[in-house]
């Protein structure tokens, strides 16, 4: 490959020289084991992909571990919006991993094959690309890590990285769990149903090797459901994970992990349903005339528009099918003075069948219908990592390392049909497009290296850059367009990241810190409607600085504050409006000149015996460029960028205390608040959904020894109907210029309550 073959021997000879970095520290102490922590009260992370404590690293980062994933229900990605303030997912269905993701306002929303998200996913040192995860389980801990993250995660990490890790085999002894949440649509005021069942098994193999075995079950009946049948839409997903550990010698770790997921969805599952309709309307110029208007044929079929609907009305009856799995081999060897670490991954996703809906609208009465045909969507990743680390604590500490991926994307046509039906048994096809054959490889090479400067026991300084060359191309074959149907279109980038800064400790438990770093997001090819053929939508370049200070309170409690600004050349944006023939059409641009700049203050960890306590605030002014036009026509520079809360507050504490001398009741709230959000890149109030709390918590006692467990738990108790995604011109607008909306509805829109049993053996 062009440009990237070029570069090895210039990667190869980087690596060596990182390699002889030691001779900076030839007397340096061999590494720590696992770098453990001082004491129990320290919270590690591998947000420099090694163990620190927290409050060494000079990142802005909010950890929730086990026990706050397991207490908030974070059982999948959408749940994490309920973290971190910093952080917000609005995953629509068809979007990539990461797609839905945005920190500090800053996420890539797109539904265009040849994208990469601003917000990473990493799980287990492994970048997922856009290999969808979906569920969480065994997760031991996830860091969410704010502003660029290049220098050390690669290039789909310009807005920060998600950082999971999942629960490692251990050789010491034999431990299995069963946990379930239980809730069922209609009982104790529940709005839909969910019984979520996870297992684990670890099993010793030696005193130096073991396996873990995990599992989920998730069924979820709702919340949309179909008024024509009374009947929810059914989500039903299973996954496991393995993990092998093997420590043949003081020296050398293996790891190998492998994990499969399948889901199915009902009906296109959480999509489209009318929030505001209204009367008579002309459509598709002048070929459609609907003397009846919208409202009056859903509330024909039992769907009553308005906040919070999550009726439709179909007598189709579709399933769509995704299928997720892959394996890591990672190696660590100690070769004193330095750790050499390799990590070889492979991630395959496949989609069938009918994905958001077959029927756009899901409303049989309208005069107008836009469906789509079955998908058939390939993927898979390929990742290699080759990485050298120093010991800690001398006078240059480095992380260094060259990172291979190559991910491979193929689409069968996806038909398209608008037709009206004037009355039952009469369709006047308006148009039929058969699709396109959709090939996209994107494959990147980097080198990387990052180091530490102990000036002093005090002081220390921070230098780290990352060059990646990227290729990204797509072959298109357009069976709409047979007189010209093959496109080709490549995009080749080289770029430089980097990250510097300093940091300088105050105290023993107090730390301050600045930095300033470059990112890089790659391009895309975005795929406009037929005929147009496919374009480059370049790279996405911001520039951050942060100032941040780490405190440690009350022996264990973890103070986390900071000051940020970033701007973004060639933000990657996607603008969806309705066009002339009733689709919804997203093309993906760039913008010069988006900022984000604001404060963050995060507490998380134990605060005393018996209290645990994460919560933060933050402020986020994430703004279009001065003078930009928005998909209505109005100048809406300056303004709050879509998906994009300015406040948002985080609050996830449990106070557990003794209730006999066997059993210990507990109480846990869960608790988010944000400011307005607008939904589009325009003007219209209607499409921004009100400032809102989401309130959730749990009761329950659990026994001294913490084996066994039950509890009562509630999430959305006032029932806000916080929606995904809202859509204008839904299927178009009024005669009045009355607009009619669509908006998606997810779990995290309605009140749930149920049960939660835990046991462990």
């Amino acid at each position: 490959m062009r440009n990237i073959h070029i570069t090895i021997a210039a990667l190869a000879s980087a690596s060596a020289i990182a390699i002889a970095a030691p001779a900076f520290a030839q007397d340096a102490p061999a590494p720590e084991q696992a770098a453990q922590p001082a004491d129990n009260s320290d919270i590690i992370v591998t947000a420099q992909r090694k163990a620190e404590k927290v409050t060494e690293v000079p990142i802005s980062i909010t950890v929730a571990n086990a026990a706050q994933l397991e207490r908030q229900q974070v059982n999948t990605m959408n749940d994490l919006n309920r973290i971190a303030p910093s952080l917000e997912i609005q995953q629509a269905p068809g979007q990539n991993t990461g797609g839905g993701g945005s920190i500090r306002g800053i996420g890539t929303q797109t539904f265009s094959a040849g994208a990469v998200a601003s917000v990473g996913v990493v799980v287990d040192q492994v970048s997922q690309g856009n290999a969808n995860i979906s569920d969480l389980f065994d997760v031991s801990r996830i860091e969410v890590l704010k502003g660029p993250q290049g220098t050390l995660f690669g290039l789909t990490t310009s807005a920060g990285v998600i950082n999971i890790t999942t629960n490692a085999p251990d050789p010491t002894g034999f431990v299995a769990r069963v946990r379930t949440e239980l809730s069922d649509a209609g009982t104790l005021g529940s709005k839909f149903g969910n019984q979520v069942v996870q297992g684990m098994i670890n099993v010793p193999l030696a005193t130096n090797a073991a396996i873990r075995l995990s599992g989920v079950a998730n069924f979820r009946q709702g919340p949309n459901r179909n008024a024509s049948t009374g009947d929810y839409n059914d989500t039903d997903r299973y996954g496991i994970r393995g993990r092998f550990l093997w420590e043949p010698t003081d020296r050398l770790t293996v790891n190998v992990i492998g994990d499969y997921t399948k889901s199915r969805i009902e009906n296109g599952g959480d999509f489209f349903t009318f929030v505001k309709t209204s009367g008579p309307g002309t459509a598709l110029g002048g070929l459609l005339a609907d003397t009846t208007g919208i409202t009056a044929r859903l509330a024909s079929c039992g769907v009553t528009p308005g906040e919070g609907n999550r009726d439709y009305c179909s007598d189709d009856s579709y399933v769509g099918h995704t299928e997720n799995y892959g394996g890591s081999l990672q190696v660590d060897y100690e070769a004193d003075p330095f750790t050499l670490t390799s990590i070889t991954a492979y991630r395959k996703s496949n989609e069938t069948g009918y994905g958001a809906a077959s029927n756009v609208f899901r409303a049989d009465p309208l005069e107008l219908q836009v469906a789509n045909g079955p998908t058939n969507r390939r993927l898979s990743l390929f990742t290699q990592e080759l990485r050298v680390s120093s010991p800690a604590d001398q006078f240059l500490e480095y992380t260094a390392g060259v990172f291979y991926s190559n991910q491979k994307q193929t689409r069968d046509p996806e038909t398209l049909a608008v037709s009206v039906v004037p009355f039952p048994g009469l369709v006047i096809p308006i148009v039929r497009n058969p699709g396109a054959d959709i090939d996209i490889q994107d494959e990147s090479l980097a080198v990387f290296g990052q180091g530490t400067f102990h000036l002093s026991p005090a002081l220390r300084l921070i230098a780290g850059g990352r060059y990646t060359t990227d290729r990204l191309s797509m072959d298109r074959y357009d069976y709409f367009t047979p007189a010209d149907p093959f496109s080709r279109t490549v995009l080749d980038v080289q770029k430089f990241s980097w990250r510097l800064g300093a940091q300088y400790d105050l105290a023993n438990d107090t730390m301050v810190y600045a930095t300033a770093s470059r990112g890089f997001k790659g391009g895309q090819i975005a795929i406009p409607s037929a005929p147009a053929k496919p374009f480059v939508v370049q790279p996405e370049i911001p520039t951050a600085y942060e100032l941040g200070l780490k405190s440690t309170l009350f022996g264990g409690w973890v103070a986390d504050l900071n000051v940020f600004y970033s701007k973004i050349k060639n933000f990657q944006a996607q603008q969806c409006t309705v066009d002339s023939t009733a689709v919804i059409s997203c093309v993906q641009t760039n913008i010069n000149g988006v900022k984000s700049r604001g404060a963050e203050i995060n507490f998380f960890g134990k605060v005393f015996d018996g209290l645990s306590l994460n919560t933060g605030f933050i402020y986020a002014k994430a703004t279009y460029p001065g003078g930009f036009i928005g998909t209505d026509g109005t100048n809406i520079g300056g303004s709050q960028l879509a998906y994009a809360p300015k406040y948002k507050f985080t609050l996830s504490g449990e106070y557990e205390a003794p209730v006999t001398s066997r059993l210990k009741g507990f109480l846990a709230a869960d608790t988010v608040w944000k400011s307005k959000v607008r939904y589009e890149a325009n003007s219209n109030d209607e499409t921004t959904f009100r400032s809102h709390w989401l309130v959730g918590g749990r009761i329950g006692l659990r026994t001294d020894d913490d084996r066994y467990s039950v509890a009562i738990f509630g999430r959305n108790l006032f029932n806000v109907h916080e929606p995904s995604l809202m859509q204008s011109d839904f299927p178009y607008t009024t005669d009045q210029g009355e607009q009619n909306i669509g908006a998606i509805y997810g779990p995290q829109s309605f009140r749930q309550i149920g049960i939660s049993l835990d046991a462990k053996f």
